[in-house]
């Protein structure tokens, strides 16, 4: 499934937003570093993305033919250690497991090592998430331990595994 990465945009915004309305759905996947709870959210990402000085965080929507389908992220940058986080999320249960993921993840990653120098990227991942789990050790993340009652929701504390890649 062919799939384009973009930096977040202004343009971007009023589908984000669209496509991210049912947080309940979301929030079961993972911790919510993406899902945002309006537009001015969205507008302090890109500003916060658009230089000239190098971000703590870069935020990417991924675009099929026709459609926004999720977004990629490389986030928690540790500039001094070269480190970050990469994110993932498709949007819409029908989008997932079509290969939007990996191709986002991908892209992502090869900037994140390629462009920014970074030398190790971490995936935090819910422990009940095997999709992600799968989808991270298939791109040669290796698993590194597990983060207890990590992330809270609903109520609800969830173990965090964490898988990493050295270059």
């Amino acid at each position: 499934m062919p799939v384009n990465l973009h930096a977040l945009a202004e343009h971007h915004i009023p589908q984000v937003l669209e496509a991210c309305h049912d947080w309940k759905e979301l929030a079961q996947h993972g911790p919510p570093y993406w899902r945002p709870r309006s537009s001015a959210e969205l507008r302090r990402k890109i500003v916060d993305a658009a230089g000239p000085q190098l971000a703590q965080a870069y935020s990417f929507v991924l675009a099929d033919d026709s459609q926004l389908v999720g977004e990629t992220s490389i986030h928690a940058i540790d500039w001094r250690n070269r480190v970050a986080q990469v994110g993932i999320c498709i949007w819409r249960p029908e989008d997932r497991r079509r290969g939007y993921g990996r191709a986002g993840a991908e892209a992502a990653i090869s900037w994140a090592l390629d462009e920014l120098g970074l030398l190790r990227l971490e995936a935090w991942i819910l422990a009940t998430n095997k999709a992600s789990q799968e989808l991270f050790a298939g791109l040669d993340f290796a698993y590194e331990g597990t983060l207890t009652g990590r992330y809270q929701h609903g109520g609800v504390r969830h173990d965090v595994v964490v898988y990493g890649l050295t270059r």
